[in-house]
């Protein structure tokens, strides 16, 4: 049995569940993993049996993400271009000042290799540990010489970074995508230590699925909007106006960083909840309507539903392109999003035989596949 060493962070927005699939699929063949990881990951792992390590509190990415976010926005009043270096330098410092924590926590455990996310790589290449290790990147292809320009995937504060972190991702020895090689383009360029496994990401921690879900009536839509704070509210009141007259249930989910009471009229055929389980609404539902956050759209994908979406920054524009090119997706741009154009998208996605007829060949193609066990194997590679 080998001992693998998860450094995890929960405060990027969707890099958690890809690492805990991982390490589940890990802890299936024999091997025991540790997390160290932030707060908010330890409540996670509680759940499920993982083990892990907390690191101090003024190392949560989630509070130095948000902050370095506020702050760029504030220094350069709004201008998203203008924001994303100092966003870039935050994170830089952030991975320098955890190194100390997590160079001690290796030298500890002495594991037989490392996993992390894309948001700990400049994290392990300073602590240049004496194990082999890899990255799990929890979107489509980040890395040299990808299928598109960055600056038609990437909202522009998120570009410095997400750069940076691809010019990096030379120093681990092992790269897993979890996505899907057809939903990114069909891209076969990937470097020789980089690999697609597929959507890690519609992982879920466990979780009862309401009893109003499986009640008789009109089918259910579900409306997401990011799990971190993301100012994309506007997007769930346009979504609440355009589905108030349908003939729809709504499912909003606002993330636990969002008070429902921010929305203050919410028609009645829509439920608010901080958390639910996508899964849950999606095998039952019909549509998704989503900020292109990719979790989100993986699973819409995985259970054939089709989707309007609205990227609203980060790597979402990235995702939207890529559901609208399998012909599984309305897009809507964030500047145009309002109750009337979203509501015409519904319509249109939800009237559509061939996004319908798209969606059902993908999700078969997806289910078909194990991307736990393929992330697995190819991490025992490293032991």
């Amino acid at each position: 049995m080998s001992r693998i060493l998860i450094v995890a962070t929960a405060g990027a927005g969707g890099d958690l569940q890809p690492l805990v699939a991982a390490a589940l699929a890990l802890r299936e063949r024999g091997h025991e993993t540790v997390f160290l990881g932030d707060r908010s990951v330890q409540r996670v792992l509680r759940e499920i049996g993982l083990a892990s390590e907390t690191l101090p509190p003024e190392f949560d990415l989630g509070p130095r993400l948000a902050g370095a976010v506020r702050e760029a926005m504030a220094a350069t009043a709004g201008d998203l271009v203008a924001a994303g270096p100092i966003v870039q330098e935050r994170m830089a410092s952030w991975a320098k000042e955890t190194a100390g924590p997590v160079a001690a926590a290796v030298s500890r455990h002495r594991p037989t290799a490392i996993v992390t996310s894309l948001f700990g790589v400049e994290l392990l290449q300073l602590v240049s540990p004496p194990c082999r290790w890899a990255v799990v990147n929890s979107t489509f292809y980040i890395g040299p010489n990808p299928p598109r320009p960055v600056e038609q995937d990437l909202g522009p504060r998120a570009i410095p970074l997400l750069t940076r972190y691809a010019a990096l991702l030379e120093a681990p020895d092992l790269v897993l995508h979890a996505t899907d090689r057809i939903f990114d383009f069909s891209f076969d360029r990937l470097p020789p230590h980089h690999h697609y496994v597929g959507p890690l990401g519609i992982w879920e921690q466990p979780s009862e699925s309401p009893g109003y879900i499986a009640e008789p009536g009109d089918p259910w839509v579900l409306v997401s909007i990011s799990s971190q704070i993301q100012d994309d509210v506007p997007l769930a009141r346009a979504a609440l106006a355009a589905l108030a007259d349908r003939p729809v249930r709504v499912v909003l989910t606002v993330g636990p960083d969002h008070d429902p009471g921010e929305l203050a009229a919410v028609p009645a055929n829509a439920r608010v909840e901080r958390t639910i389980s996508h899964a849950a609404v999606l095998g039952r539902g019909a549509l998704l309507l989503s900020h292109a956050g990719h979790g989100s759209v993986m699973k819409a994908l995985w259970y054939g539903r089709p989707m309007v979406l609205v990227p609203w920054g980060r790597d979402q524009p990235g995702v939207a392109a890529r559901a609208a090119a399998l012909g599984v997706a309305e897009v809507v741009s964030r500047d145009d999003a309002s109750g009337q154009t979203l509501a015409a998208a519904t319509d249109r996605a939800l009237g559509s035989e061939s996004m319908r007829g798209s969606a059902a060949r993908h999700a078969a193609r997806l289910q078909a596949t194990d991307p736990q066990a393929v992330a697995g194997a190819l991490l025992e590679t490293l032991l």
